[in-house]
């Protein structure tokens, strides 16, 4: 038998309990794999863009959803401060619209240093009700702290009425994958003047076009393998339909994230009326199809998608 140091063994723990290890993933699963809910009153917890709560009727399904953005990880000190506030409360609305939601209210937390000023803090809260007033979302409290760095969390809450939330896990072997818009231009700063696909994720929803859904927040290669996971499938993907955004690359479009465009699934029968139908001036394209799962799954080797803890 080969002993081990104490030494050796706490740094080889070290390194496989290490974030860099773990990744985002990694890291939620083993801090919430725990966690136990009601469910009476949970339908979806951990897992989804939002946790999904039965509402007051049968068909009235509340969704709850938290998101940050960090000086020096979101967006730096230069940015414009009334884009700042837009975007905590955009990232927000594009996980509700991830599942077919309405947003009804929210509250926010702001932490900021000592030194802050107050005319750039006015001025981010006016980028958050602008957003907030376009989407019909109630700005109904918050908190503040003192932090070493500027950070704002939103909490969001929205609803489903009359209809079901679209979730991850719905894929089918047979599906045809779809996206909207354009993929890869967070380099442009798009990704601080995105528009939340909340009609478009809705009108998904309300029609049951989507078998599965979510936004595109951490590029194509992160998030479509989480899709497939929750669903219990596999996916070929048709390289040359991705749709890019100018002067994007694919691997831009699968690795840098923050697009913010809806990713989702429908039956074969859906395409031509999806197509036909679609009332959006907001673009579709689709750029392949679920297949069954397989233990190992092929994918392009740069494809890896955005993580925060992971070092590439």
């Amino acid at each position: 038998m080969v002993e081990m140091s104490a030494s050796r063994l706490h740094s080889s723990r070290v390194k496989s309990d290490s974030l860099s290890a773990l990744g985002e993933n990694g890291l939620l699963h083993l801090l919430t794999r725990h966690w136990k809910t009601d469910a009476s009153r949970v339908l979806v917890g951990v897992g989804d863009d939002c946790a999904v709560l039965r509402g007051d009727q049968k068909n009235h399904f509340l969704l709850f959803k938290t998101d940050a953005v960090v000086e020096g990880v979101h967006f730096s000190r230069q940015t414009k401060p009334e884009w700042i506030g837009r975007k905590a409360l955009a990232r927000a609305l594009s996980d509700l619209a991830a599942m077919g939601a309405s947003p009804l209210a929210a509250v926010i937390t702001l932490g900021l240093p000592a030194t802050e000023s107050v005319r750039r803090l006015r001025a981010i809260y006016r980028g958050i009700e602008r957003v907030a007033n376009h989407h019909g979302v109630n700005l109904v409290g918050g908190e503040t702290t003192r932090a070493r760095q500027l950070f704002l969390n939103v909490a969001l809450l929205g609803e489903c009425r009359g209809y079901r939330p679209v979730l991850r896990s719905g894929a089918k072997v047979g599906d045809m994958i779809f996206v909207t818009g354009r993929l890869g231009a967070t380099q442009v700063r798009r990704h601080l003047v995105f528009e939340p696909r909340l009609a478009e994720g809705k009108w998904l929803a309300q029609h049951k076009m989507a078998s599965s859904l979510m936004d595109l927040s951490d590029g194509l290669g992160a998030d479509l393998p989480r899709l497939a996971r929750a669903s219990h499938v596999d996916f070929h993907l048709d390289h040359a339909a991705i749709p890019l955004a100018r002067g994007a690359t694919v691997k831009m479009a699968f690795n840098d994230g923050e697009d913010y465009e809806l990713l989702f699934t429908t039956a074969p029968s859906h395409v031509k009326t999806l197509k036909k139908k679609w009332p959006f001036a907001t673009p579709l394209h689709c750029i392949g199809v679920v297949r069954p799962s397989r233990k190992k799954s092929a994918k392009p080797e740069f494809a890896h998608g955005f993580d925060h803890f992971k070092q590439r």
